[in-house]
């Protein structure tokens, strides 16, 4: 017998989506609201609460029911991250007045989640033509309480989907705070999910979301999102693609560095604790300015720094984000040879910063925790307090 994650939904003017939720006991009141109407049933809390309940294997108790395919959807999809962390989660269940019995007509539109990084302007790129709604999500990658930050943000999606020709829709979303405080694992086993819930809240405008890769073929690893899963969160009435794992990001920015409102609009800095759009600074900012001078671009993009610093390289803390900056390292430096750049300051840089001895690595780790991470809080809480975030 599955102890119950209990859901109880409603919407508010059209536009804000809130799931009244006991689990295991203990309350918490997650919502989702949109700048356009969202859908009203049980189905788009499918993907997240299925997420919620395999922590500690809840069975769902959805008010009002959900569509079917969602549900059974959902089932294969907890199939897949059970296999793929059989330690961390349990199995789940469904009470049968889960399930709903009609199905949802289906909307002529086509999304793709949209933070104005690399991989969502590859995939709005790609699929110009078919793409009608970008996505931008408030509480994903900028916090709630961060608002100078989304103000530049959000900004900036605006212009950037007005020149591309597509109508933005802006969602604000508390569902982060429920898995920090439920489970499971946010990055490894949740966050696929959330953008499900997205997209299935989206019901009345798009029929397909495309979830932009982070990853291409050659280094796909368990992840909550991923080619494998993102399909099975789909519902009868949305489909939804994960795209772009047939490309490097090297690759990716070729493109981008095509289009002059990507050149003009790319943000892709994750150490944003204060107010900078890109720091400039940081690994994936300096990844990424690497990534443009291998494809001839350096210079081009308006919001990252013209040129790389290679002493910035060099000193860059690889593991920020996971084992992902090594990676990346590794191979900028293999293309950087491979173009003839292979002697060149920033080589070495490199290539210092791959190979670094324990002491000049404790240096690099401490400069970064005590230095670039504790004078960040502090800048970032210093405007909370004063408030001018």
């Amino acid at each position: 017998m599955h102890a119950a994650l209990d859901a109880t939904i409603s919407v508010d003017d059209d536009n804000r989506s809130t799931a009244s939720l006991t689990i295991d006991g203990r309350e918490f009141t997650a919502w989702t609201e949109a700048n356009v109407p969202v859908d009203a049933s049980g189905t788009p809390w499918v993907p997240t609460l299925r997420a919620t309940a395999l922590r500690k294997g809840l069975e769902l108790r959805l008010d009002p029911p959900a569509d079917p395919v969602a549900l059974d959807g959902s089932l294969r999809a907890e199939e897949v991250l059970r296999g793929w962390y059989p330690d961390e989660l349990l199995p789940t269940g469904t009470s049968d007045r889960s399930r709903a019995a009609t199905q949802p007509e289906r909307a002529t539109g086509v999304g793709c989640f949209f933070s104005g990084g690399v991989d969502s302007f590859h995939t709005a790129l790609e699929h110009i033509d078919e793409i009608t709604h970008l996505v931008i999500v408030h509480g994903l990658d900028v916090s709630l309480d961060n608002a100078g930050l989304w103000e530049q943000v959000v900004a900036r999606a605006r212009s950037a989907a007005e020149l591309l020709g597509k109508e933005l829709i802006e969602v604000r979303s508390n569902i982060r705070y429920l898995h920090a405080a439920h489970g499971p694992h946010w990055q490894r086993q949740a966050h696929g999910a959330f953008l499900a819930h997205v997209a299935l809240l989206l019901s009345q405008h798009i029929h397909t979301m495309y979830v932009p890769a982070s990853d291409d073929e050659s280094r796909l690893e368990p992840l909550g999102t991923h080619p494998d899963l993102d399909p099975l969160w789909s519902s009868s009435g949305v489909r939804i693609v994960h795209h772009g794992v047939e490309i490097d990001r090297v690759g990716k920015l070729a493109i981008l560095a095509e289009s002059d409102i990507a050149m003009n609009h790319l943000r892709v800095c994750w150490f944003n604790l204060a107010r900078e759009f890109n720091c400039g600074r940081c690994e994936k900012c300096l990844r990424t300015m690497i990534g443009l001078r291998i494809v001839g671009a350096e210079g081009r993009c308006t919001t990252l720094p013209s040129t790389v610093d290679p002493k910035a390289v060099e000193r860059m803390y690889l593991r920020a984000a996971g084992p992902g900056g090594e990676r990346f390292a590794r191979e900028n430096l293999a293309r950087l040879t491979e173009r003839g750049d292979g002697d060149s300051e920033l080589a070495h840089a490199l290539d210092r910063a791959l190979h670094r001895g324990r002491l000049a690595d404790l240096a690099v780790t401490a400069r970064f925790y005590g230095i670039d991470v504790g004078l960040g809080l502090l800048r970032y809480h210093t405007r909370k307090l004063t408030g001018r975030l």
